[in-house]
């Protein structure tokens, strides 16, 4: 038994001087002394403690070297476990380390004891807000988290990140819709697209004034982009347009996106026929025209046989005819 201990132990000391020499050796050859040197030191340890091993010639000094890389090893897997604690303020309490104005590594010693709100506090004072939030997602605090993310919002570049999260949060964990529109508005400050949802955020608050305000930004914001950047923008504005009783306006912007979809579905194809016939029977809906109906019927038919070539699945072609059917019912008010 204690041969193959002799052998076993004899087999790691060869593996870590043959590693700690191999390092020290080309630190050295760096010219990066402060590891070259201890990790050669431990390498030559190594040896030392390998020939003891066999010959236990020094009795005294296999065991000190054997004490020495024991520590060693549980000083490696401290410092591995949580690298940015150190080894000696593992075994000091929080309390202390903050008296030594530590308050980062008193911040580990908190969340390693599950103390979330102690910890997330000293976070916050080091402005690791970040890291803060985390812990107070831990304690289900969602209204510190959603702060915190504003706060985010504010001093990181990509704030538009931290805004939509504070969002999810207002909307979705806190109910506070109120304050899930401000954040929208925000959004809408970055990404000009977000002023739809912020007008429809609105809508839910029951704030007629606030979510006018928004329809017309969005109003603006989508003429502009189908008048300079692409047709597809000009759905959106006869929506608004509609939404806003200027029927007269939408229905000029669904005649412009009709022409934008048969242009796309002549050159591309690729379904764009489905959006010629929801125009249609928009504008049917709008004016009465029977001859918008017609040819919204003529556009639908010809959007299912394009999905009789394209769609395998017949459950899937289904679920695709269900949902312009739906659409139909709710916004032309039409049963096909």
């Amino acid at each position: 038994m204690i041969v193959v201990l002799k052998i076993i132990l004899v087999l790691v000391l060869l593996g870590i001087a043959a590693a700690t020499l191999f390092i020290g050796g080309l630190a050295l050859w760096a010219k990066n002394y402060k590891l070259g040197i201890p990790a050669s030191g431990i390498g030559i340890l190594a040896l030392i403690e390998i020939y003891e091993t066999i010959t236990y010639a020094h009795p005294l000094l296999f065991w000190l070297i054997f004490i020495a890389f024991v520590l060693m090893g549980v000083a490696a897997t401290l410092y591995v476990m949580e690298p940015e604690l150190g080894v000696i303020d593992w075994f000091k309490s929080p309390e202390k380390l903050i008296k030594e104005g530590k308050k980062d590594k008193a911040a580990i010693k908190y969340r390693r004891k599950k103390m979330w709100r102690e910890a997330a506090k000293l976070y916050e004072e080091l402005g690791w807000y970040t890291s803060a939030s985390i812990c107070y997602e831990e304690l289900g605090d969602w209204k510190e988290v959603a702060r915190l993310y504003e706060m985010l919002a504010e001093k990181e570049e990509h704030g538009d990140y931290y805004l939509r999260r504070a969002k999810e949060i207002y909307e979705e964990k806190l109910g506070d819709l109120r304050k899930a529109a401000e954040i929208l508005e925000k959004l809408a400050q970055i990404e000009e697209w977000y002023w739809d949802d912020a007008a429809k955020m609105w809508e839910k608050v029951g704030d007629k004034e606030r979510a006018l305000k928004c329809w017309e930004t969005a109003l603006e914001v989508n003429r502009r982009r189908a008048e300079e950047e692409d047709g597809v923008f000009w759905s959106d504005v006869a929506d608004i347009c509609e939404r806003l009783g200027r029927i007269d306006e939408a229905i000029e912007a669904y005649k412009k996106f009709l022409d934008y979809a048969i242009k796309m579905d002549e050159e591309e194809g690729k379904g764009w026929i489905r959006h010629v016939a929801e125009t249609y029977y928009a504008l049917y809906r709008l004016t009465k025209d029977e001859e918008y109906k017609k040819k919204g019927d003529e556009a639908f038919e010809k959007y299912k046989a394009y999905l009789d070539e394209v769609v395998v699945d017949e459950n899937y072609k289904k679920e695709l005819l269900e949902e312009v059917k739906r659409w139909l019912k709710e916004r032309v008010e039409l049963e096909i």
